[in-house]
């Protein structure tokens, strides 16, 4: 009789089809003082199946509610849903620019209570309002969040996740992510209508938790490079005798610490490989000394681009190459004593050098070095 007790199945099961996955979250600032406004985004299974009913119609739905936290505007949209919400799937979150800009702590305290919450989710910061990215145009994918999350794991710019910006938080440092930009285009694969498209267009800056500052194109293509999430990347330059594209490849970084003369100094360092795209005029595979200059001028250009980023989040207070754990690392009493004053370190006395190596190894379809 005990051993039948022992096998008496799940008292607490869930089926599958009563649940929905939310695969992306939205966060913005609400029209109303002291509220936000959620919106999810879902897959809708009626509509995947190839025999399905809604054949032809987007397969995904997009639900917002507006209350003082996120726990209230879930509680608003669950009631209006005849599934339970699941964040099992959930794999990007964007944030609105002036949602950031008066800090996520909220959301990011709400998520840290989440047991089903995946710590790797992306996140990503909207120009403008979260929701307007939330039905861009999949033209590749099946659905919006399938396209946010591919931005990052694609490596094509930045890739924050959430356990970056608790660790960040705790160690008293700042991070960057992906900015995301909404424009409205006539698209050739949906026939020539107007969509939604949506680009990475440089990062936001982040110091305690509040978005502080953005960085260009550039400038979030190098601090990508130096935290090691960039796959590959193309530039441009200009010698006195050349103008020259490439395309590079196989990138690293290397970031470390020494003493001098009591205080720490960061030197970090880019190395990659390029391939010329184009030179004008054409160069010819000898001649080292014109493929020398281009190399410099491509490594001095990113240097200036990872610079002139670092200098931005400096200004701000913010440690954007989260540089103190490397300093935690090395030097841990040094780490102790400054952690504590660490956002007014890095705003007044950080020290820093950056160093790009890139190398030429082919000149069109020839072998070079």
């Amino acid at each position: 009789m005990i051993s039948l007790l022992l096998c008496s199945g799940c008292w607490s099961k869930v089926e599958i089809n009563e649940r929905t996955f939310i695969t992306a979250m939205y966060i913005d600032k609400a029209d109303t003082p002291g509220e936000i406004e959620l919106t999810l985004s879902m897959p809708l299974p009626n509509r995947l199946a190839p025999e399905g009913g809604g054949s032809g119609k987007d397969p995904y739905a997009v639900v917002s509610a507006t209350a003082p936290t996120i726990a209230d505007a879930l509680e608003k949209i669950q009631t209006d849903l005849t599934r339970k919400i699941s964040w099992g799937h959930t794999r990007v979150v964007v944030f609105g620019d002036a949602y950031a800009r008066e800090g996520i702590q909220d959301t990011l305290a709400w998520i840290a209570r989440e047991p089903l919450f995946h710590l790797s989710s992306y996140i990503m910061v909207a120009n403008g309002k979260a929701k307007n990215v939330s039905d861009l145009t999949p033209v590749f994918e099946e659905t919006p969040s399938d396209v946010l999350r591919e931005f990052s794991t694609e490596e094509n710019l930045l890739k924050t996740q959430v356990l970056n910006i608790f660790a960040a938080d705790k160690m008293n440092q700042g991070f960057a992510s992906s900015m995301l930009t909404a424009q409205e285009r006539h698209m050739v694969s949906e026939d020539g209508e107007l969509k939604k498209w949506v680009s990475q267009t440089g990062a936001a800056l982040f110091k305690q938790m509040k978005m502080v500052g953005t960085l260009t194109d550039e400038e979030a293509r190098a601090v990508a490079w130096a935290e090691r999430s960039l796959d590959s990347m193309t530039i441009s330059v200009r010698t006195k005798k050349e103008k020259a594209s490439m395309t590079l490849y196989d990138m690293q970084s290397d970031i470390r610490v020494r003493m001098e003369r009591g205080e720490p100094v960061f030197d970090i360092k880019l190395i990659g490989k390029a391939e010329l795209n184009s030179v004008i005029p054409v160069l010819k595979a000898k001649d080292i000394v014109a493929v020398r200059e281009i190399e410099q001028a491509a490594s001095e250009k990113v240097s200036t681009h990872l610079t002139s980023a670092i200098r931005t989040g400096q200004h701000k207070g913010a440690d954007i190459l989260r540089l103190g754990y490397r300093l935690e690392w090395r030097y841990p009493k040094t780490w102790k004593k400054l952690r504590p004053q660490w956002i007014n370190y890095v705003k007044n006395d950080l020290q820093f050098h950056v160093n790009t190596d890139i190398n030429i190894q082919f000149v069109g379809s020839e072998s070079s070095f």
